[in-house]
C-alpha cells in the first residue's frame, strides 16, 4: 500500500516547484506540527498516568496504550520530515526498522482503540465476562496480545520495504507481482479500518443508547470523551483508506481497463504524501481532546488537570463495573 506510499518519490524526482510544494513541503510543514504537538502532548499524557496509576483500570491502561504508541510513531516523524525534502540518507536498515516501526504503532492503536469500545460495550452486556481480563494479570495479557497481534499484521512492511540509495527513496511497496501488492491492501483495509469501524459503531451505538436510558450525565461525559477519540481517529485515517480503496480499485482493473487503472493512479500522485501526513495526526490529536476536556477541572498545572481527568474515567468505569455487577447478583 502503504502508509508512506509517496515516499517512492524525492523531492528532486518531482519536475517542478509546484508539485514539490504538494507532495514534499505542505506534508512535511504538517508533520513538523503533528510533531511539536504529538511528542510533549503524548509525553504528558503517559508521565500523567505512570506517575498517578500504580494500579491502573482497563480503561486507563488502553489510554496509556495508546499514548505510547502514538509517541513512538512521532519519534519516527522527524525522518520522514528530512526525506519528505531532500533524500533518504539513513540506509536500509533504518528504513526498513522505521516503516516496521510506524506500522507496528498504528495497528496498536487501532486495536487500543477498538478494545476501548469493545470495553464499554462489555461493561454494559456482560458485566461478569468482563470481569476476568479487566483484573491486572488480564489486563497484561490482552495488551501483550494487542502489540503480538499488530507485530504479526506489520510482517509485510518488513518484507516488501528497502531503500534505494542511488536514487534517494526509502518505500514499503518493492512488490514482485501485483498480487503481492492487492493482498497487502485488502487485509490493511479490512483490519485496520472495516471490521474495527464496524465493531466501533456498533459498540458505541449500544452503549450510548444505553447510557441515556439510564440517564447517568457523569457516565455520558466520559462515554463521550471515548468517543471523540474514536471519531478523530476515525476523521484522520479515513482519507488514508480512500485511498487505499482506489489503489485497491485500480488494481483489480488493471488488464481488464487498464486506461482506468492508469487514471486512478493519476489522480492520487499528488496527494498521497499529504494523505499519510493527515493520517499522522491521528497521533497528537487525543492529548489535545484531553487538554478540553480537562478544562473542567480547576488547578494550578495542565497536568494535575490531566490527572484529575483520567481519576474520573478511572473511576467512571469502575463505579459502572461495581453497580452493574451488584444488579447482576440481585437478579439471580
Amino acid at each position: 500500500m502503504a502508509l508512506l506510499h509517496a515516499t517512492e518519490i524525492p523531492a528532486n524526482l518531482t519536475g517542478t516547484k509546484a508539485r514539490w510544494v504538494e507532495t514534499s513541503l505542505i506534508p512535511s510543514m504538517f508533520l513538523t506540527i503533528c510533531f511539536l504537538i504529538g511528542v510533549p502532548g503524548n509525553g504528558l499524557v503517559v508521565w500523567t498516568i505512570l506517575s498517578t496509576f500504580p494500579q491502573r483500570s482497563f480503561t486507563i491502561a488502553l489510554i496509556l496504550n495508546l499514548a505510547v504508541a502514538d509517541l513512538m510513531v512521532m519519534l519516527t516523524v522527524p525522518f520522514w520530515i528530512y526525506y519528505f525534502v531532500k533524500d533518504w540518507v539513513f540506509g536500509d536498515f533504518m528504513c526498513r526498522f522505521l516503516i516496521y516501526l510506524v506500522y507496528l504503532t498504528v495497528y496498536a492503536s487501532i486495536f487500543s482503540i477498538t478494545l476501548l469500545s469493545l470495553h464499554r460495550f462489555a461493561v454494559v452486556v456482560l458485566p461478569f465476562a468482563s470481569q476476568r481480563w479487566r483484573k491486572p494479570r488480564g489486563t497484561h495479557v490482552v495488551l501483550l496480545a494487542v502489540w503480538l497481534l499488530a507485530g504479526v499484521f506489520s510482517c509485510p512492511s518488513l518484507i516488501f520495504s528497502s531503500s534505494q540509495m542511488t536514487k534517494g527513496q526509502c518505500s514499503d511497496e518493492f512488490y514482485e507481482f501485483d498480487g503481492q501488492r492487492l493482498a497487502v491492501n485488502i487485509v490493511e483495509t479490512l483490519f485496520a479500518f472495516v471490521i474495527p469501524f464496524a465493531v466501533l459503531a456498533v459498540c458505541y451505538t449500544y452503549v450510548m443508547r444505553k447510557i441515556r436510558t439510564l440517564k447517568n450525565h457523569k457516565k455520558m461525559k466520559t462515554g463521550k470523551l471515548i468517543a471523540a477519540v474514536v471519531g478523530a481517529f476515525f476523521v484522520c485515517w479515513l482519507p488514508y483508506h480512500v485511498l487505499n480503496l482506489i489503489i485497491i480499485s485500480a488494481l483489480l482493473l488493471k488488464y481488464a481497463k487498464p486506461e482506468v487503472t492508469q487514471a486512478l493512479l493519476d489522480s492520487i500522485k499528488t496527494l498521497t504524501n499529504l494523505h499519510g501526513a493527515v493520517a499522522f495526526l491521528s497521533s497528537c490529536i487525543n492529548p489535545i481532546l484531553y487538554a478540553f476536556a480537562a478544562r473542567s477541572f480547576r488547578g494550578g498545572l495542565r497536568e494535575t488537570n490531566f490527572a484529575k481527568l483520567f481519576e474520573k474515567v478511572h473511576n467512571d468505569t469502575e463505579e459502572k463495573s461495581a453497580k452493574d455487577n451488584t444488579v447482576s447478583m440481585q437478579t439471580l
